[in-house]
């Protein structure tokens, strides 16, 4: 099973909205064939497997998602399992997806096939957990990003950022986007940064947007995000400002955003995982409002103080501790100078 979870990481710059599956049929303790999932619309990764092998009558299948059971883009993935003749399938979890969930293991214990399930499911959940969310909740897996000071600031009080953190920690950062839907932020980063919030390392095959709140309706018109052509949803509260233009959706909304309201839209317009990446307010709205799932900090060896400068939470303080907004740390590790600090709700 740790291998058919390596051999599903191979996909994860290329599979959304699909989960990472990987495979691997065992006979007599050895592996005779093993595949992935490469991109949504193709073959399932016990497919992959099942046609690198000659023979899977009598085998061991390892697999980290539950076979499925339906017609998609793909035919059911426990036909095929079945009608191979494999006599035991061991899997990692069960698939959230409403249509499936449990029924393809269903299928092939009716098959008189022996079914292990939970192994290593903390793992194949953690290596899924974009696809489990957005399944589950019908709303993007929002990831809260930001590079920091070691007291919490994301620019000096003259709005100065480039650059906090150094080269290592920024391209752990670009890599970020190649395996997420969409990015976000508000329209004051685009006044103050005019970002192409571009992917750059060409490890992703899967689509990005860039998805802009501007609850004042003053963002430059032509900010490069509206003229490069790529994909871009605007949501703002002065439509007519903004002309249309190529990849360019205009969503009209009130001053100040439903938060909440703009996810649920990100995400029937087939957007199921989003990088919150500031500035302050939106980051300090997200928090606020709990509509993140995880959140990787980048913090600089430096302080710069100031309390008019943003800061990756801001706005009306708490008064007690036991009002604060508390997170659980997942794991801290170096890169080069600074730190990468993963935590998720508590």
């Amino acid at each position: 099973m740790q291998h058919a979870l390596a051999l599903a990481e191979q996909g994860r710059y290329s599979v959304s909205p699909n989960p990472m599956v990987g495979c691997v049929i065992v006979r007599d303790g050895v592996a005779i064939a093993e595949g992935w999932h490469r991109r949504a619309g193709e073959a399932h990764a016990e497919i992959e497997a099942l046609r690198r092998c000659e023979n899977a009558r009598g085998a061991t299948m390892y697999v980290t998602l539950e076979p499925c059971s339906h017609h998609g883009r793909t035919p059911p993935c426990v036909e095929a399992v079945i009608a191979a003749g494999v006599s035991r399938v061991v899997i990692a979890m069960s698939d959230p997806n409403r249509v499936v969930d449990g029924r393809g293991i269903a299928a092939l214990r009716a098959a008189n096939i022996e079914v292990v399930s939970g192994v290593l499911e903390l793992e194949a959940r953690r290596q899924n957990e974009k696809f489990i969310w957005s399944m589950r909740q019908k709303l993007p897996f929002a990831l809260v990003k930001a590079a920091m000071t070691l007291d919490g600031k994301l620019a000096t009080v003259a709005r100065e950022s480039q650059w906090i953190t150094a080269e290592a920690a920024r391209e752990r950062s670009l890599a970020l986007r190649e395996e997420y839907d969409a990015i976000l932020i508000g329209g004051g980063t685009v006044k103050a940064d005019n970002p192409r919030l571009s992917r750059r390392l060409g490890l992703a095959t899967t689509p990005w947007t860039r998805v802009v709140l501007d609850g004042d309706g003053d963002i430059p018109a032509h900010a490069q995000l509206f003229t490069d052509g790529g994909r871009t949803i605007v949501f703002t509260s002065a439509p007519a400002r903004l002309d249309p233009a190529p990849g360019l959706e205009i969503v009209p909304i009130e001053d100040r955003a439903d938060l909440a309201g703009v996810f649920g839209e990100l995400h029937a317009r087939g957007i199921h995982s989003l990088i919150v990446e500031g500035g302050s307010i939106v980051h300090s709205e997200v928090i606020r409002r709990g509509l993140w799932q995880k959140m990787m900090l980048f913090i600089a060896p430096m302080l710069v103080g100031g309390a008019e400068a943003p800061a990756i939470f801001a706005g009306e303080a708490v008064s007690r501790l036991t009002e604060a907004y508390t997170f659980r740390f997942d794991r801290v590790e170096l890169l080069e100078r600074d730190l990468m600090v993963t935590a998720y709700p508590t």
